[in-house]
């Protein structure tokens, strides 16, 4: 009985392991793309990758362009 059991609970440890990788990388895509943000100092808007904006940050956005979840819009 604990041999199947096993069996089946290690199959779902490798499938989820695969997923988190998977989704590891896809993360790190994400956030090295690259977006406009509003330089305080130049008074323009530099590329920054996603990783580097951080709350307060004023980011230009065009039409159909990706931007994260966790970006709210006002």
């Amino acid at each position: 009985m604990a041999l199947p059991l096993t069996f089946v609970v290690a199959l779902s440890m490798i499938k989820d392991a695969y997923e988190d990788y998977k989704r590891h990388q896809s993360d790190g895509k994400e956030n090295n793309m690259k977006t406009l943000v509003f330089d305080r100092s130049s008074e323009k808007f530099v590329e920054k990758p996603w990783s580097k904006v951080t709350p307060g940050n004023i980011v230009k956005v065009t039409n159909d362009e990706f931007i994260p979840a966790d970006l709210v819009l006002l």
